[in-house]
């Protein structure tokens, strides 16, 4: 065992560190605490990093791969972690997000902060045993810690609304849980093992009834946690009722975490074969794809900001999960550099409506007016990732956009290519509407675009650090798509385990 895949088990041990170090600073001084909660997301994606650029070689090559066995290897109840290529692309992408949103957090938290970051912490920790796990009753177990950590974030403002909508969250995870909870104990009682290589070996020798009835539970289980339709109403309350920065981790990171655990599941353990063999695939494509036209035209409709931003996830996730159910090289490109750019300019919109919402009487529509002129810049930031969401060039969403349209077009699927094209224009719509009335001419005084930029030089009280992550995302947003280049190494290697499930499954085999 090299010292190497000890860093498994540190990525999932330090958050949870930090969370128990954050419950106690309630003792601290307020900076004391900032620089815990920074220092321990800082430390994480030293370590994320530090590992892509150690082993640069072999994730170049496709070799890359690390493992960590906790227990004995012939029980059914050893934890085993493992990372190739494709969980070292999610676990780099979430640990970026999430290191930003914990320096929003730390100003824009203003009330039992010691509580918030813990919840926040633990949060992240399963996130990391979700993408690093290798065997299905820890991922179990992280899902579930997931959705439990997360409850308590979203109803944080302690209101009627937000303690409903964290109710329904509660529920609908808990529901994906059993059903997922379901489908492993049929897997276990046939094959007497969780370990999803050794699942992926011998899968095929289950009758093929109980592996329709396991797929369709795991299914269920994902549908729900993705927020697809019909089983979406949950996510748009859930998502628009807690503090801006939790918004961003669920619809920005933890959205993503779910798509991985379906590529995981559908891709490596489940071979995407016995989905093609039992008619689901096509079934799932079409309706993610309904599921991401109903997700705008909600957005189209809806009259508070966060709900827009929310049911625009809708609409997004839908397309992701489309294009990746087309399982050809050029949908997986689309997707995953989707899956990037979706993380980025949500987080994004989330933080800076959260910013821009904090001198509004409420979060409807018509108390947006003006809001354009008060805060000029991060507005301008805001309507930039807008039009990235849209998927104007040169942004990041461009890129990603026209990856997955070419991808719906070579496939000769041309709802998808539809609804990708449809999806844009009522996002247009859409966002056009919440930003006339950001310009309606409101008696303000107000500083000058020329006065704000100016401003900027005290970079470190507490406004202009959270207006400093804004831009902060803004700017990769511009940069990524001018240079969305970048990810072709993490993003094709990523691919090359997609389709090759076969070298991980022995490589965990292999112990």
């Amino acid at each position: 065992m090299s010292w190497m895949n000890i860093e498994l088990i540190l990525l999932i041990a330090l958050p949870a560190l930090t969370a128990v170090i954050m419950y106690f600073s309630k003792y601290f001084k307020q900076r004391l605490r900032n620089f815990f909660a920074i220092t321990g997301a800082g430390i994480e994606l030293y370590l994320i990093f530090s590992l892509f650029v150690v082993n640069y070689e072999a994730v170049k090559k496709s070799d890359f791969f690390l493992q960590y066995t906790i227990g004995y290897q012939n029980t059914p109840f050893v934890i085993n972690f493992a990372m190739d290529n494709l969980s070292l692309l999610f676990s780099l992408i979430v640990t970026g997000a999430v290191f930003l949103i914990v320096i929003f957090s730390t100003q824009y938290i203003r009330d039992k902060e010691h509580r918030y970051f813990a919840l926040f912490f633990l949060v992240l920790a399963a996130i990391q045993g979700s993408i690093l796990t290798a065997d299905l009753f820890t991922l179990y177990l992280f899902i579930e810690t997931i959705t439990i950590f997360t409850t308590p974030l979203i109803s944080f403002k302690k209101t009627e609304e937000t303690t409903r909508a964290a109710m329904q969250y509660l529920f609908y995870g808990i529901t994906g849980g059993i059903f997922f909870f379901i489908s492993m104990i049929l897997i276990y009682f046939k094959l007497g093992t969780l370990k999803m290589a050794a699942v992926a070996e011998s899968f095929s020798l289950i009758s093929a009834p109980m592996q329709l009835t396991i797929i369709i539970f795991f299914l269920l289980a994902l549908i729900i946690k993705l927020g697809i339709f019909p089983i979406h109403f949950w996510l748009p309350r859930a998502h628009s009722a807690c503090p801006a920065p939790i918004s961003a981790l669920l619809s920005g990171v933890l959205l993503k975490v779910y798509l991985y655990i379906f590529m995981r599941l559908f891709w490596t353990m489940i071979s995407f074969d016995f989905l093609v063999n039992l008619h689901l695939n096509a079934f799932v494509l079409d309706l993610a794809l309904v599921s991401s036209l109903i997700g705008h035209i909600f957005a189209l409709q809806a009259d508070n900001l966060k709900k827009m931003l929310a049911y625009s996830s809708i609409g997004h996730i839908g397309m992701i999960l489309a294009v990746l159910m087309l399982n050809t090289e050029a949908a997986f490109y689309g997707g995953l550099l989707h899956i990037i750019a979706h993380l980025l300019m949500k987080s994004g919109l989330f933080l800076s409506s959260g910013y821009l919402l904090q001198r509004t009487l409420s979060h409807h529509i018509d108390d947006l007016k003006g809001i354009g002129h008060k805060n000029r810049l991060v507005f301008i930031a805001f309507i930039t990732i807008c039009l990235g969401t849209i998927g104007m060039p040169p942004l990041i969403g461009f890129v990603s956009k026209w990856y997955v349209l070419l991808a719906f077009l070579k496939a000769r699927h041309f709802f998808g290519a539809f609804v990708v094209g449809a999806g844009s224009i009522i996002a247009l719509i859409y966002y056009l509407r919440y930003i006339s009335q950001a310009y309606e001419t409101v008696k303000s005084e107000s500083l000058s675009l020329k006065e704000e930029f100016f401003s900027l030089r005290e970079i470190f009280n507490s406004t202009n650090i959270m207006k400093t992550v804004i831009y902060i995302f803004t700017l990769l947003v511009i940069f990524f798509g001018l240079s969305y280049q970048l990810f072709e190494l993490p993003v094709n290697t990523a691919i090359f385990e997609l389709l090759n499930p076969q070298k991980y499954i022995e490589l965990v085999l292999g112990g």
